[in-house]
């Protein structure tokens, strides 16, 4: 048994921007077939007994009204691929897969929340399948993350590689240094390789900012200086968890029907 959580427009948006000037209505079609064909594929290669894509919903959200300048910069999704994108729903929906789009919460909050729910009522391993860094931070021995474009899973091993920390301080880092992509502001001057370093030495940010007397030079002064804006980024990287998602475990399993048995998977980790 297992949950496969895809993340739905992060792998259209990455099919989409592959493609040279991907805004003509014949390659709009060619996003939707690549994409419903990613879709097959993660279900062949995953087989899970539940499956879901989550979709944005599109609109505020929590974090716009927490933050003006939150994604104010993202370059909106091209009117036809969003036109787009009601073929792909129609078409997950006649091949078994559930989808959903939660108002007034991102994609990011809906999967966290199944994640969650899963991992309360669940034993077996819940997949994320998604390139976005901010599901780092919800890595366990239950939940994984696998990048659909480079076939490889994203473990604890790979977040301390590339980030230098541990799964549970990737939300601290993303506070520190910041997004560009999404508007988040971080720390002034604190980039991922001295955002790591402080928390290998404080452990987390709000220990961090405990000390922030005791952190010395231009990095000190800028944390300090930064405190406030450390503290809302903080929440900008979180998830809201608590919106009801009307979905049941039964209402999920319908993938059963279109994928192979399960049986021959094993229960540990990739």
């Amino acid at each position: 048994m297992s949950l496969l959580i895809i993340d739905a427009l992060n792998i259209i948006r990455r099919i989409h921007e592959a493609i040279a000037e991907p805004d003509s209505e014949e390659n709009v079609a060619n996003t939707i077939k690549s994409s419903l064909s990613s879709f097959k594929r993660a279900l062949k290669t995953h087989r899970p007994t539940h499956a879901v894509a989550v979709f944005d919903h599109g609109g505020r959200t929590w974090k716009h009204d927490l933050y003006a300048g939150y994604q104010a910069h993202r370059k909106p999704m091209p009117q036809p691929l969003r036109d787009g994108l009601l073929s792909i729903k129609q078409e997950l929906h006649d091949m078994g897969l559930h989808w959903i789009a939660i108002e007034g919460i991102e994609a990011d909050d809906a999967i966290a929340a199944l994640v969650e729910k899963w991992c309360k009522a669940k034993s077996e391993r819940a997949i994320i399948l998604s390139t976005d860094k901010d599901f780092l931070q919800l890595l366990s021995d239950q939940v994984c993350i696998y990048d659909h474009f480079k076939d490889a899973w994203r473990d604890c091993a790979y977040v301390q590689e590339k980030f230098g920390v541990a799964p549970s301080q990737m939300g601290d880092l993303l506070a520190l240094m910041g997004d560009a992509v999404d508007g988040v502001p971080g720390v002034d001057k604190v980039g991922r390789k001295t955002a790591a370093t402080l928390l290998r030495i404080n452990g987390n940010l709000d220990r961090l900012i405990s000390n922030a007397d005791k952190v010395g030079g231009q990095v000190g002064a800028n944390l300090r200086k930064g405190i406030e804006i450390a503290r809302l980024s903080r929440q900008l990287v979180s998830f809201k968890t608590d919106r009801p998602l009307g979905l049941t475990w039964k209402m999920l399993a319908q993938v059963r029907a279109q994928t192979p048995p399960s049986h021959t998977m094993t229960d540990s980790s990739p």
